[in-house]
This record gives C-alpha cells, structure tokens and sequence, in this order.
C-alpha cells in the first residue's frame, strides 16, 4: 500500500451509524441463558480490541437490541472520563446488547470495524474531548460523531486489523503461559510445606524423604518480632542516601525477596530501623486479612524498613519463610489479624502462629527452587510486557500521528 496515497480525512459520523443497547440489568444475566450479552461493565474488565467469544448469557430476549458482525462496541456512562475510549469490535451476529452500550455501526463499503476500534482506542486523547459530566462521564453519539478519523482504503483497513490481531494471540498466548507458570508456583508451594495442621510436606526432594517430620514451633520461640520505624511518604526522595521500604510497597512492588528496594530517603539512620539481611517483613496493618498475609524476605542488610511493618529476625533461612507465610501460612495469618474496615497485624499475635521447620539444608532447597521459578515467571512478565511494548509502537507507526 505504499503507493496508496494519503489517507481519507472523514468524521466518525460520514461513515457510521449509531444505536443504543438497551436494558439488561446484571439480574437479567444467567450462566445458561438462551442468548449471548454484553452488560456494559463487561466492556471496561473483560474485553479488549476485539470480542470473539462472549462470556454472559441472558434469557430476556423481548424488545432487546442484538449486535451484527464488526459492530464497535463503547460504554457511554463511567465515573471517570478515561473508560469511555474503550473501544470493543464484536465478531459475533445475534448478541443482546445491554444499554449504556454506544453500537457503532461502520458501513461496511468504507470503513472495516476492527480497524475502527484499534483506531478509536490508540486515539484515546482525541475521544475524551466528546466526553461530557462532572461527577459521572457520558458519551454522546451526537458528540463522538464528529471526531475526525483518517481512513485508507478498506483493504489495508482489514490487513491492519489483521496484523495487530495476530499480534494479539501472541501476547495472549505469552500472557497464557505467564499464569500457568503462576498457577504451577502455587500448586508447588501448596506441596513443599505442610498442609495446616501437618508435619510433614506431600512433595519432598529425594534427599529428605527419610528425613522425618518437621519440629513444630511456635514463631515467638525461634524470631524476634518488632516493629519498623518512620518513613512517611513525604520521607521518601529519588536521590535519598539510604534505601528504604515502606509497608504499602510490600502490596505494590514486591514478591517473595527483596533484592533491591524502589525507595530511598534522607532521613538520618539513627532515626531509623535498618534491616539485617534474612529479615522477612509483613504489614502491620491492610485493607483486608488476605492481603495482609505478604511476606517477603530483606536479602540485605542497612535498608530502612518504614513503620506499619513488622520484622520477623530468625535463624530460619528468610527465603523459605517468607514462601511458607506467603502460602500454606497465608490463612491462619489472616485468622490472627484483627479489626475490620482496617486490619491489625501485632507481633504478639504473629508470636503465637505455630510453624513447622525442617533442617537448614532442607530449607534452602526449597528456597532455591522457589526462587528459580520466580526467576522463570519474571523473564515470562517481562517477555509479556515487551510484547505489549511492541504493539504500542507499532500502532504510532501504523496509526496517523495528527488529523488535521
């Protein structure tokens, strides 16, 4: 197509249609109703460019409004503007159509309506100046009607989907693979250490079979617990002396270990509390018991370790401990906590949790393989987040960058 010329200036409207979906409350959706929907909240969590396959079925089927092939999906209420640009191409004919659902139907002689909503989402900037509202957004068809779209041939319109599609199952095969790999980290930890109220691991490595059962301890016998100190957000600096970790990261940044912290401050050290390397820090306090049921071992030591943490200082390898609480550990750590819209995790309560403890040389082991895994799991996030990088500059390339 590179001798194609330009592409066709046009307003949205010169080539589209507009309806409206129309009812279907989530009360009118069913796991085996006799048609396939889309709810409009299904359009912002679980569907991107492209829907294909949909996951909601309803039985109200009277007077409802059902999508042809290439229609553009976009939601047309939100309580933030951003959502609105979501732009969804369902493949499927037949499908009931809730309301607050915007149909956009192209005319198929100009415009293919994948390439509309890639188009539409990578113009995210230019929607949202037809978005309208203060405290809850809306999308007009009168107002999204005008935004300007630059158009070639429909040949290369269908190629371009087609492209990006393709790069689409990519990313989404890698993306498959990544929870997989997560799902088989899960299942293996639920293996390595004792299932609660047990002694003894269903999985163990040869080594140790023969071992025996691991001696059980109350946590407050073999650690010292205490508690972090400082370090407010308005504490932390990007050119700060001293690397530091506060207790909201450990939900945001960090997995089982902490090899480097994303902090720093210049808060004096004698201020502070400083990690020893093998510490294994959890929340002081979260939203929920669940969450707050994250550990993760310091593997070095001078880090200043923010207040709303406790520290967990053991002769037990931090690696295995902190994989132990993370998981088989995680729900009696949830039983401990205390308190409700906030929860409270104190070191006497976290003194009392009984833990069962095998040999160092088995401990390590277990870290070990643990820690390779993550390693594998990082390289696949990474893999995945390169890919989606890729699609971005593709897509500044294909796309036009201005519409006059």
């Amino acid at each position: 197509f590179r001798g194609a010329g330009e592409w066709e200036v046009k307003q949205l409207g010169e080539v589209c249609s507009f309806l409206k979906g129309k009812g279907l409350p989530k009360t009118a959706i069913t796991p085996h109703g006799v048609a396939p929907c889309i709810h409009y909240g299904e359009l912002f969590t679980d569907y991107g460019e492209v829907i294909r396959d949909t996951k909601s079925y309803t039985d109200s089927t009277n007077n409802c409004v059902k999508s042809e092939e290439e229609d553009v999906l976009m939601p047309t209420s939100d309580v933030t503007p951003n959502g609105l640009a979501k732009a969804s191409c369902i493949k499927e004919k037949g499908v009931v159509l809730g309301g607050d659902i915007l149909i956009i139907r192209a005319n198929k002689q100009l415009a293919f309506g994948e390439f509309l909503s890639r188009y539409i989402r990578y113009k995210e900037q230019d929607v949202l100046r037809y978005v309208s509202g203060t405290t809850v957004f809306h999308l007009y068809s009168s107002s999204i009607s005008k935004l300007k779209i630059a158009l070639p041939e429909l040949e290369e319109q269908q190629r371009i989907a087609a492209c990006l599609s393709s790069l689409d199952e990519v990313i989404n095969l890698q993306a498959q693979k990544l929870e997989a790999l997560k799902q088989h980290k899960k299942g293996l930890m639920q293996q390595l250490f004792p299932a609660e109220g047990e002694t003894t691991p269903r999985l163990r490595f040869p080594e140790f079979r023969d071992a025996g059962a691991w001696e059980v301890k109350r946590l407050g016998d073999v650690a010292t617990i205490h508690k972090g100190k400082g370090v407010s957000k308005a504490d932390i600096s990007p050119d700060g002396a001293l690397p530091c970790i506060r207790y909201g990261e450990l939900y945001t940044y960090y997995g089982e270990t902490i090899a480097e912290a994303v902090s720093r401050t210049d808060v004096p050290p004698s201020e502070l509390v400083l990690s020893h390397a093998n510490d294994v820090i959890i929340p002081a306090s979260g939203e929920t018991q669940e969450d707050i049921a994250t550990a993760s071992c310091v593997l070095h030591a001078g880090i200043a370790l923010g207040g709303d943490l406790n520290i967990i200082r053991a002769p037990i390898d931090g690696v295995f401990l902190s994989y132990y609480l993370n998981g088989t550990k995680r729900r009696a750590i949830a039983q401990v906590a205390q308190g409700n819209s906030v929860v409270h995790l104190y070191p006497a309560q976290l003194g009392k949790l009984k833990i069962s403890i095998p040999k160092p040389q088995e401990q390590q082991k277990i870290a070990n393989c643990l820690s390779s895994l993550d390693e594998v799991i990082d390289l696949q996030a990474q893999k995945v987040e390169a890919l989606k990088q890729h699609k971005k500059g593709l897509m500044q390339q294909i796309f036009p960058q201005e519409v006059a």
